[in-house]
């Protein structure tokens, strides 16, 4: 994964790398820990596709690559901070 993750990177295509812990099916919580690095953690899938339909929408996050766990910040603002 981190050569593929390498290889998109020296593309000159927008992209962003969403990393996220060990995925969950628990409810969606809306609040997270978005960084390079945030060590172990889990995440629910809802919040993963939450996250991903911002980035989206938003064009935020264009040539990034981030780790993503379950926290305490919301979504919304985790990503404006990035």
């Amino acid at each position: 994964k981190s050569e593929a993750d390498a290889a998109v990177r020296e593309t000159s295509l927008d992209w962003t790398i969403v990393r996220p812990g060990g995925l969950t099916d628990d409810p969606a919580t809306g609040t997270v820990t978005l960084a390079e690095s945030t060590g172990r953690g889990e995440i629910p899938r809802a919040d993963v596709a939450w996250i991903i339909t911002q980035l989206l929408t938003s064009g935020d996050g264009v040539r990034r690559q981030f780790e993503a766990i379950s926290g305490s910040t919301p979504i919304a603002e985790a990503l404006r901070d990035l």
